[in-house]
């Protein structure tokens, strides 16, 4: 079976931006503002909480995904239960909607034409 990719290192926290490492060996961004539009369509509304700042950048690496301390989801379980735990994302459809490190440093390339300004 193949290994799924998972988070490794957060190396960057934005606004609304997460550039991660993967076990995979790239380094990718995800970018929250694309997301939050899709979340209000799909009605889910507990994953909006991420638009404030000061909960979004309190973030951790658990189980090789993102999870938010501050942020905590009920749910009920198959068995019926009430379960309460802490946000955490799909690993698969993060690495699936993160983009290459390399997309944005083409961007920011044909941004600052002097080579003094980019560093890859």
């Amino acid at each position: 079976m193949k290994n799924l990719p998972r988070i490794t290192e957060i190396i960057k926290i934005e606004a609304f931006k997460i550039t991660c490492r993967w076990t995979t060996g790239e380094i990718k961004v995800m970018d929250f503002e694309t997301e939050f539009s899709k979340w209000k369509t799909d009605n889910q509304l507990f994953l909006l909480k991420l638009k404030n700042f000061n909960k979004f950048e309190n973030v951790a690496i658990k189980d090789g995904t993102l999870q938010w301390n501050s942020i905590k989801v009920c749910f009920t379980a198959l068995n019926g239960e009430k379960v309460t735990n802490f946000l955490d994302l799909d690993p698969d459809m993060l690495y699936k909607k993160s983009n290459s490190l390399d997309k944005y440093q083409l961007i920011f390339k044909k941004k600052y034409k002097n080579p003094i300004m980019y560093q890859a």
